[in-house]
C-alpha cells in the first residue's frame, strides 16, 4: 500500500523566500510586517499540504474524487410548472397544471314547477383541478393524473382521470387507465374550452362518461384523426366490481380538418384568415344480459341502468324498482364546426337506440326506446381575441317527451386565452330530462338558469 507523503515540495519554500525578498528590493518592511507575511504563507502551505494528503488518501482507499455535477432537475414555467432531468440520457419530465372555475349560479323556477325543483342561488367551485403529466422510462412513455374537487360533490377530491400511454408509432399512441369514453365530440373537447359556461342540455343527456379500459389515439392516412376504446361500460368510471357486468363498451370517434387547421376549442381565438372546418362522427355500443350482482348484492350487475335516462327524465330502471336484466344500447353522433375571421359555429346531433329491455320479472312495459337531439351554437369576436357573444339552441326528442334549451352568453378572454376567462350566460329550460351538477341541470327543470363564472388556469 502506498503511504501518503506530507513533505513540503522544495518549490513551495523557494516561492516563500521569493515573496519575502521581492518587497525588500523596493522598500524595507518592518519586522512586524515580515512576521505577518511569514504566518500567512505558513497557513497557505498547510492548506495545500492537507488537500494533497486528503486526495492521496482517497486514491489509496479506492475512492474516486468527482466534482459535483449540479442539480438533478431543472425547473421552468411553460403553461405550467415544468421539471426536467439534467441528465441528457434521462427522458424524465413532469408538468403540473391547475384550474379553478368559481361560479355564481342561480335558477328561477316557473310557479307550476317550483315544487319539483325550488329556486336556488349560490357560489360554488365547479372544477378545482390539479393535473400531473410527464414522460417516464423513455421518450415514448407518458403518464397523466387529474385530481378534481367540486364543492357541489361533498367537497371530495377524486381521481378523475389517470393513464399511462406509449407512442408505439408516429402519430399513434396506446393508453391504459381511466378516461373519456369517445361517444361525442363535445364530450371529448373538454370543459376548459366550452363555448358557453358548460356543455349543452343535449350533450349532457346523450354523452357517455368515463370508464376504465384500453384506448388508442392517432391520425390515419388522409388526415383522419381517431380515438377508439374498449372499456368496462358507458358510465363505469366510479362503479364497484359488483356493479359491473362482463360486457364491455365499444366506442370510437373520428374527425378530419378541412381547409385551415381548426385548432382547440370552439372560439376563434386564432382569428382564422382562412376557413377552418372540422367534421366528425362518433359511435358507442354496449349491452347487458346479466341480472343480479355476482356477489349476491341487491340491484343490477351493471349499475349503468340506473344512470341511463329516458327523454322524460326517468331512469331506464323500471318505475316499480325492478332491476334491469337485459338491454342493448347503441348511439351514433355527427358533428360539424367552422371558424373564420372571429366567427365560430358548431353543431352535433345524437341518435340513440335502446332495445331488448327486460327486467328481473320478465319483459318490461316498453322494450325499446329511440331518442334523438342535438345543439347548435354560434359566437363572434366583436373585439378580436377578447369579447365574444354566443347563442345556443339545444333539444332532446323522444317517445317519452321533448325538451328545449335556449341560451345566450358572453365571454371575456382577459389575456386572449381560456386560461383567464370571465363568462356569463342565461338559459331558458323547457323541461330537463337529465341531471348533472357540472352544468347545473336538474331533472324537471323549467325556468331560467343563470351562471356567472371566472375560470383561471395555470
Amino acid at each position: 500500500m502506498t503511504t501518503a507523503s506530507t513533505t513540503i515540495a522544495p518549490g513551495a519554500g523557494f516561492a516563500a523566500i521569493a515573496l519575502l525578498i521581492a518587497p525588500v528590493a523596493s522598500q524595507a518592511p518592518t519586522t512586524q510586517e515580515l512576521l505577518l507575511r511569514i504566518n500567512a504563507q505558513d497557513r497557505r502551505i498547510a492548506e495545500l499540504t492537507q488537500n494533497a494528503a486528503s486526495q492521496n488518501s482517497d486514491s489509496s482507499s479506492g475512492a474516486s474524487f468527482q466534482q459535483p455535477k449540479g442539480l438533478p432537475l431543472t425547473a421552468s414555467y411553460d403553461g405550467g410548472l415544468r421539471l426536467r432531468s439534467t441528465n441528457p440520457d434521462s427522458p424524465f419530465e413532469l408538468k403540473v397544471k391547475g384550474r379553478v372555475q368559481l361560479r355564481l349560479q342561480g335558477f328561477n323556477s316557473r310557479t307550476d314547477a317550483a315544487v319539483v325543483n325550488p329556486n336556488r342561488t349560490d357560489f360554488e367551485i365547479e372544477r378545482g383541478r390539479l393535473e400531473f403529466r410527464g414522460t417516464i422510462f423513455d421518450k415514448n412513455a407518458h403518464f397523466y393524473v387529474n385530481l378534481d374537487a367540486d364543492t357541489d360533490d361533498n367537497h371530495r377530491v377524486v381521481l378523475q382521470d389517470f393513464w399511462v400511454n406509449y407512442d408505439f408509432a408516429e402519430k399513434h399512441s396506446l393508453y391504459i387507465g381511466k378516461g373519456h369514453v369517445p361517444g361525442s365530440r363535445d364530450w371529448l373537447s373538454g370543459s376548459t374550452r366550452t363555448h358557453l359556461i358548460d356543455r349543452s342540455l343535449a350533450t349532457t343527456f346523450f354523452r357517455p362518461d368515463r370508464s376504465l379500459g384500453v384506448w388508442a389515439i392517432g391520425k390515419m392516412y388522409g388526415g383522419i384523426n381517431y380515438r377508439v376504446m374498449v372499456g368496462n361500460g358507458l358510465k363505469a368510471g366510479d362503479l364497484k366490481p359488483s356493479e359491473i357486468d362482463s360486457n364491455f363498451v365499444y366506442a370510437g370517434s373520428f374527425w378530419k380538418d378541412l381547409g385551415a387547421p381548426y385548432g382547440k376549442g370552439y372560439a376563434d381565438l386564432q382569428h382564422h384568415e382562412k376557413v377552418a372546418v372540422r367534421v366528425g362522427t362518433s359511435a358507442s355500443y354496449t349491452k347487458q344480459d346479466e341480472g343480479l350482482a355476482p356477489d349476491g348484492d341487491a340491484g343490477p350487475a351493471n349499475d349503468e341502468a340506473g344512470s341511463i335516462r329516458l327523454s322524460n327524465g326517468k331512469k331506464l330502471s323500471d318505475p316499480m324498482g325492478l332491476a334491469i336484466d337485459n338491454y342493448t344500447y347503441q348511439m351514433a353522433a355527427a358533428d360539424v364546426a367552422v371558424k373564420y375571421l372571429g366567427f365560430a359555429a358548431n353543431t352535433e346531433f345524437f341518435f340513440r337506440s335502446i332495445d331488448d329491455v327486460r327486467t328481473t320479472a320478465g319483459p318490461a312495459a316498453r322494450t325499446s326506446y329511440y331518442d334523438w337531439g342535438g345543439y347548435v351554437d354560434a359566437g363572434y369576436m366583436i373585439i378580436e381575441k377578447t369579447l365574444e357573444p354566443v347563442l345556443r339552441v339545444s333539444s332532446v326528442q323522444g317517445a317519452m317527451g321533448d325538451s328545449w334549451e335556449y341560451a345566450a352568453g358572453i365571454n371575456y378572454y382577459v389575456d386572449g386565452t381560456h386560461l383567464n376567462k370571465l363568462s356569463i350566460d342565461i338559459a331558458k329550460l323547457d323541461g330537463s330530462p337529465t341531471s348533472s351538477s357540472s352544468p347545473g341541470y336538474r331533472v324537471g327543470d323549467e325556468g331560467w338558469l343563470f351562471r356567472l363564472q371566472w375560470q383561471v388556469a395555470f
